[in-house]
């Protein structure tokens, strides 16, 4: 039965409830992927994704508590509360891979996950949140510090305050250009 890793970037890694993950122990050394606060979610927050344009940080990883790929597929879709065609996989062993937002970043999950290998922490199989970035369609607006907090500061108070939550509950050592001015104009955004 395969090792079934699970990669995060967002406040899964500081509240995984629902998660289902073998111990809870979350590394700081996974893959550089180009992450950004570029989604706006179901409830109307903004939410980091996978996005082309940018800049690659280093993400987190954790062992899943299953060895069932169906099943860790299914428990990431549920704790991110998405249809499982929205969680992305690269299987090593039969080099199958599933990725619509960043698959040119295949071979750089790839050789991470080999490199892990090597080292003796096993894993055959990576999983991760692939809902694709949407703040532009959504928002009729272009992707910068500026439109984002535009977006944050147009919301009811209450679905603001939910972003801000979302916001504080990133874990550290997650740092974007967008993401910084958004945890930079916290005070004045709470001030409505």
């Amino acid at each position: 039965m395969p090792e079934i890793v699970v990669l995060g970037w967002d406040p899964m890694v500081t509240e995984p409830s629902g998660l289902m993950l073998r111990d809870g122990i979350w590394f700081e050394d996974g893959p550089c992927l180009p992450v950004e606060l570029c989604r706006v979610a179901p409830r109307r927050h903004l939410a980091l994704a996978l996005h082309r344009q940018a800049k690659p940080i280093q993400v987190f990883w954790a062992y899943m508590g299953t060895e069932n790929v169906g099943e860790a597929v299914w428990s990431l879709s549920q704790r991110e509360e998405c249809k499982p065609e929205n969680v992305g996989f690269l299987d090593l062993l039969s080099g199958e891979y599933w990725c619509r937002t960043v698959d040119e970043y295949i071979p750089v999950i790839r050789e991470w996950a080999l490199e892990k290998n090597r080292r003796g922490q096993k894993m055959e199989v990576v999983v991760w949140n692939d809902l694709k970035p949407d703040f532009e369609k959504r928002t009729r607006r272009e992707l910068n510090p500026e439109n984002v907090l535009a977006y944050l500061r147009g919301l009811r108070p209450e679905m603001r305050e939910t972003a801000l939550e979302y916001l504080e509950k990133v874990p550290p050592g997650i740092d974007t250009p967008i993401l910084a001015a958004a945890r930079k104009a916290l005070d004045e955004l709470r001030r409505g």
